[in-house]
């Protein structure tokens, strides 16, 4: 597998699962180009997650009406318990 894992649904229930997997990029690039395919293309899919393995980190976007909107979630990841 890739370093960048792409997932995609219709409703974005933050539990994850293997079901909304598409497919994994070696490139962030290369994911979010299919994003922009998937915008113009399934009418069904409502929001898209781009996962890189290696930072263990994750952008989450929003497709409304073929415009992709980048979800910037105050709570991932989870600050540490005890900052200042």
């Amino acid at each position: 597998m890739k370093r960048f894992a792409l997932f995609t649904g219709t409703y974005n229930l933050l539990m994850g699962g293997i079901k909304d997997f598409k497919r994994s990029y070696a490139t962030e690039e290369k994911a979010y180009e299919e994003v922009e395919r998937i915008a113009q293309t399934d009418p069904f899919t409502h929001w898209a997650q781009i996962f890189d393995k290696k930072t263990d980190t994750a952008k989450i976007y929003r497709i409304d009406a073929k415009k992709i909107t980048e979800d910037k979630s105050s709570d991932c990841p989870h600050p540490e318990p005890n900052a200042a």
